[in-house]
């Protein structure tokens, strides 16, 4: 009984301050688009007063002002409300100072976070009723039912400045680069592409997509163990391989000793002490890995988040693959859309954290009948809408692996392990493309100007 109460005062309070607006509304007229920029019909919760606004926001569009006699022949018209003529007789009967419009679209927003965490702690309680779930499920759901009540709420609040505002943010943040107290990029430890890139930024999402067997995996796991030495904090969503293989090719990548005798156990002594050096030099490294396959989005956003907590930051999250990750259920007959739906969720928790997320992706085989076998983004139009969504698109490209004769003609020439990375696009810089080379027995990618530097270093 005592909740109904609550719920019945609830219910008064959310009318008083919703009509208290739409009274505001009709004295005032011409603070309508203020309003309409603060406020939707979805804030407004009583069924009623939502009806209203919604009628005051199309007559404004439609005539460019707003009328009491409009408004009332519309409602009588519609059928839309109880007692047309008496709610309007409500909402004009009183007197409003222009003062009060403030905080009572203040008022109207708080009522609305407060409904919407009402909500959500019902949707918990019916979470917790429920027993078909495993752990990681629970925490998933939870953590999404919370995400979707505090960011609506957040989203309320409208990023809006002026000129002044704007241009003060973008010289103190240019100060801060040209000072070198900014991140300018998360650098790849390759220096060809960091020159070309300038490294991952914060909040992007990087697709590196390419077709079997052109490595598109060693080159993430290689980019992440470089970041990792620079204790760069990083997490690894891995949807296909065990995390003990991606930290066993790490352990290949580091100690450069030969990836089948490694997998095998057939190591010599000098590779034994190479691998033991590896790994003293890989395991304070700051890594978290998940290995579990067939996750959802929700699920790797509240993995993410759980990382970032347990190392108090994160830096870098890589995701391999896109094609492994369970499509959502409202979108599962259309996959193109399903996958468009999978990359804008990942782009938005780059967002949320505020760190860069490389998401690994294979493309369509379409290219095998084109003369020109590199990939282009349209390659990816198979894949959902990834070349608008993402922030940057890589493409890895070996031309002795499209055929047989290729790979004849680059052992003829020496050029077998020659990799072209792509940067097809890139929404804060350049793009082009840079070559590397690709070590088969140590599953690595080699820069040659990494190569050169370590050229003209003087030794130990």
């Amino acid at each position: 009984m005592e909740t109904e109460v609550e719920n019945r005062e609830n219910n008064d309070r959310y009318n008083k301050n919703e009509y208290q607006l739409l009274g505001i509304l009709l004295q005032y007229p011409d603070k309508i688009d203020e309003v309409a920029d603060l406020l939707e019909v979805k804030h407004f919760l009583d069924p009623q007063a939502q009806i209203i606004f919604d009628q005051l926001l199309k007559q404004y569009q439609q005539d460019n002002q707003i009328s009491r006699t409009k408004l009332l022949i519309d409602l009588q018209s519609q059928n839309a409300v109880d007692k047309a003529e008496q709610i309007i007789e409500r909402l004009t009967s009183g007197f409003n100072t222009i003062d009060e419009l403030k905080p009572t679209i203040d008022l109207i927003k708080k009522d609305y976070q407060r409904s919407l965490l009402s909500r959500a702690s019902a949707k918990l309680k019916e979470l917790t009723e429920a027993n078909d779930l495993t752990i990681d499920d629970y925490q998933a759901r939870a953590q999404e039912i919370i995400f979707q009540a505090t960011n609506e709420s957040n989203d309320l609040e409208k990023h809006i400045y002026n000129m002044e505002e704007v241009l003060m943010e973008s010289f103190s943040n240019y100060m801060d680069r040209k000072h070198k107290k900014a991140d300018v990029g998360l650098r790849t430890g390759f220096i060809s592409l960091d020159n070309l890139i300038g490294g991952f930024k914060r909040g992007h999402l990087t697709v590196i997509a390419a077709s079997t067997s052109m490595g598109k995996t060693a080159f993430a796991i290689n980019m992440a163990k470089n970041v990792l030495k620079r204790k760069a904090k990083v997490a690894i969503m891995s949807l296909e391989m065990d995390a003990t293989e991606v930290v066993d090719r790490m352990i290949v990548q580091e100690a450069q000793v030969n990836a089948w005798k490694y997998t095998q156990g057939e190591t010599n002594e000098e590779e034994d002490q190479r691998v033991s050096k590896a790994l003293d030099n890989l395991h304070e490294l700051p890594l978290m890995i998940s290995d579990e396959r067939g996750l959802n989005t929700a699920q790797i956003r509240a993995r993410l988040r759980k990382f970032k907590a347990q190392m108090d930051g994160l830096d870098l999250a890589v995701v391999d693959y896109l094609q492994m990750i369970q499509l959502p259920e409202e979108h599962a007959q259309n996959t193109s859309r399903a996958v468009g739906q999978i990359v804008l969720q990942l782009r938005n928790l780059a967002s949320e954290l505020d760190i860069p997320v490389i998401l690994i992706s294979q493309i369509s085989r379409s290219f095998t009948s084109r003369q020109d076998k590199r990939p282009v983004l349209s390659d990816l139009r198979d894949s959902g809408n990834i070349e608008e969504v993402a922030d940057g698109v890589i493409f890895l490209y070996r031309h002795a692996h499209t055929s047989a004769k290729a790979r004849e003609e680059a052992e003829a020439e020496g050029t077998e392990s020659d990799t072209d990375i792509i940067i097809a696009k890139q929404r804060t810089g350049q793009t082009g493309s840079i070559k590397l080379f690709f070590e088969e027995e140590f599953i690595r990618f080699v820069d040659p100007e990494n190569l050169s530097l370590e050229g003209v270093m003087p030794r130990a």
